[in-house]
């Protein structure tokens, strides 16, 4: 049997499973005009899947205004040229947790509804970013329905996340362990050590080019980041020069070899050097122990936020030495 168009799928998957009728829903589109699916649930049979996809649908209201689906298919495409690919990416995942409320008309959606969700979210264990992702995107589309007059108020003004409880607090590299760093023998030291005196994120350095090394005047330049802040130039220290001269002997296309590395194979050799030293550090806390080198050393606050990535207001360029770290570490 044919289904009417917009009413929903269902999909036979393989493999022997208890529940092989999966139940989607279309609720928009991403930038590349592919499907985004709302999934209804996993049923045993077919006749099961198509009552979930009947009672789903009764749940819609008709249509007397646009979708908050439809928000989105007309705000992405512009908003989505201005942030990082990862932030856009964010968005997109963001959405498959608006479930039913993405085909629902924006002025009959309640602030309920959307609370439900957060709670919903917190409930299952996902994390305070990920709660956050998706308030930010409901704000965002609510200020764009706003603006074009398809919503009177943003509702997501009144929603309510909780507090971010980090399940590890960032700690940062002790002097001690900063010079086991130097002494270690671990082929793979040099991540932790480049990251240490640069403050550059993982993903910033997995993706940096030979070509973004000035090798006259000694600075990254970065142009892949998570921010459009983070958009900038950093100097390379003179302890980690040598450092980077050998990585760029190597000739490839990219700092750390001909392709990107992935956040796993950065991850997996940077433990083994932690392990190397006894010490257990993620790799956010080499940037964590660069702002607090950099404020041991009274760094400018404006600079030290340039250097690091993050907006900053009221600074023409960034003026600090790389010397700054020396005086610390």
């Amino acid at each position: 049997m044919r289904l009417p168009n917009n009413y929903g799928q269902i999909c036979k998957l393989s493999g022997q499973r208890r529940r092989p009728y999966m139940v989607r829903k279309t609720i928009a589109y991403d930038n590349n005009g592919r499907a985004i699916y709302h999934i209804v649930g996993y049923y045993a049979t077919k006749p099961d899947a198509l009552d979930a996809l009947s009672k789903f649908n009764n749940q819609d209201i008709p249509e007397p205004s646009i979708t908050l689906g439809k928000i989105y298919k007309a705000w992405f495409p512009t908003h989505s040229k201005h942030v990082s690919t990862s932030t856009a990416n964010g968005y997109i995942n963001s959405l498959k947790h608006l479930g039913a409320v993405a085909t629902m008309p924006i002025d009959s959606i309640k602030y309920r509804q959307l609370q439900n969700i957060m709670d919903n979210m917190l409930n299952v264990g996902l994390s305070y970013a990920s709660l956050k992702k998706v308030r930010s995107l409901i704000h965002q589309l609510y200020n764009f329905a706003v603006i074009n007059e398809w919503a009177d108020k943003n509702l997501a003004t009144y929603l309510t996340i909780g507090r971010n409880t980090p399940v590890r607090p960032h700690k940062p590299f002790t002097t001690a362990q900063i010079n086991k760093l130097w002494h270690c023998q671990n082929p793979h030291a040099y991540l932790p050590l480049i990251m240490l005196y640069s403050g550059m994120r993982s993903t910033e350095l997995r993706h940096l080019k030979r070509t973004d090394i000035n090798i006259k005047q000694k600075y990254f330049d970065i142009k892949t980041s998570k921010t459009k802040s983070g958009i900038r130039i950093i100097p390379i220290h003179e302890r980690i020069w040598p450092l980077i001269q050998s990585l760029l002997s190597n000739n490839t296309k990219y700092l750390l070899g001909d392709t990107i590395p992935t956040y796993a194979q950065i991850s997996r050799k940077f433990k083994s050097v932690m392990r190397d030293i006894n010490a257990k550090h993620t790799t956010h806390d080499c940037r964590h122990t660069f702002a607090t080198l950099l404020d041991n050393a009274n760094a400018n606050y404006n600079a030290k936020r340039r250097l690091l990535g993050h907006a900053a207001n009221n600074v023409n360029r960034w003026r600090i030495h790389a010397q700054s770290l020396a005086t610390a570490a």
